[in-house]
């Protein structure tokens, strides 16, 4: 296949680096911390989304449209948790929070933020090298803006859904624009979650790259993330039996497993835009920042023992370019 920065790559060697590198960066472990992360960081998240939402117009209808769009893809005891504690937090606002207990349940949120970046350096096989105010700034930032972009999307159904059924109905094709505004939530819902892969993989490793929406990770992520949890809801819906093997935690541990499917999605994604761009021409080398900086020593790399990865150093050999002594 023809690599965007130039040069081509067979899609078995692809195939082949791929799993390499799923084994050598332990995504598997990175994807099952970073759902603890996320769980830990749900509620937290949630306050802070319910805070600023109640100083906007369109309150409780924009809550609605935003777990319309949430309970499409998650099992039903998934979602009746997050609607259950989002409407608690919607139907009391809390004024006085915007103080110290906000920055805790920021913090709290932004946390997962964090996560996601470490994995990533990982995937890039780079070790940190921004100061950590900046990563915490970073931190803060990715999750404030997710939280600005969820509601901008939220705010658009809306709006657009009422306002452009207003203007249909004096043209008289109310019946044609609501059929043509049910399938167009669906690119919508779509581009939010490509906008948020696609500004993750920018912002969050510690590598010098240009912003591009559309990557073969952020396409290929959101694509599989919107076949794999469609898939899980309907086996949670007809054949799982969660609440029988777990009890009364039956539907904590449904959100988990999504958070899981979630983060390992994106996680290769990320994998998947490192293998490429490490392969085109134009592209930089595993290991380093920027394009045409030599990369370290193998040995010296974060990948060259990962938590859950091989330690030996025959898993290292495995991998492209071998082990640097």
């Amino acid at each position: 296949m023809k690599l965007p920065g130039g040069g081509r790559l067979g899609f078995k060697v692809f195939l082949k680096r791929l799993y390499e590198e799923y084994e050598n960066d332990g995504v598997a472990d990175s994807a099952a911390a970073l759902s603890y992360y996320f769980l830990f960081s749900l509620f937290p998240f949630l306050f802070f989304l319910a805070t600023l939402i109640a100083y906007l117009p369109l309150v409780r209808s924009s809550t609605v449209t935003m777990m319309d769009r949430v309970r499409v893809f998650l099992p039903g005891d998934a979602a009746h948790i997050i609607d259950e504690h989002l409407g608690a937090l919607i139907a009391r606002p809390r004024p006085h929070l915007l103080t110290i207990g906000l920055l805790i349940a920021l913090y709290s949120a932004s946390r997962g933020v964090d996560a996601v970046r470490k994995a990533l350096n990982l995937a890039y096989d780079v070790k940190e090298s921004r100061p950590w105010w900046r990563t915490e700034l970073l931190a803060f930032g990715a999750t404030i803006g997710g939280a600005a972009l969820l509601m901008v999307a939220v705010l658009v159904l809306v709006a657009g859904g009422s306002g452009g059924y207003w203007i249909a109905q004096h043209l008289g094709i109310a019946d044609s624009y609501v059929l043509v505004w049910r399938w167009l939530r669906w690119p919508v819902t779509a581009a939010v979650i490509m906008s948020c892969a696609a500004s993750a993989y920018y912002f969050l490793p510690d590598v010098k790259q240009e912003f591009k929406f559309i990557t073969p990770g952020s396409v290929i992520g959101t694509a599989s993330w919107l076949a794999a949890t469609l898939g899980f809801s309907t086996y949670v819906s007809h054949f799982g039996n969660y609440n029988i093997t777990y009890g009364s935690i039956g539907g904590v541990i449904i959100l988990l497993t999504w958070f899981y499917i979630t983060g390992f999605i994106f996680l290769m994604g990320g994998e998947i835009n490192a293998i490429l761009e490490h392969a085109s021409v134009e592209g930089k080398e595993s290991g380093a920042r920027a394009e045409g900086e030599a990369p370290p020593p193998r040995r010296e790399r974060p990948s060259a023992m990962p938590v859950g990865a091989a330690a030996s150093v025959g898993a290292a050999e495995r991998s492209p370019g071998g082990v640097t002594p």
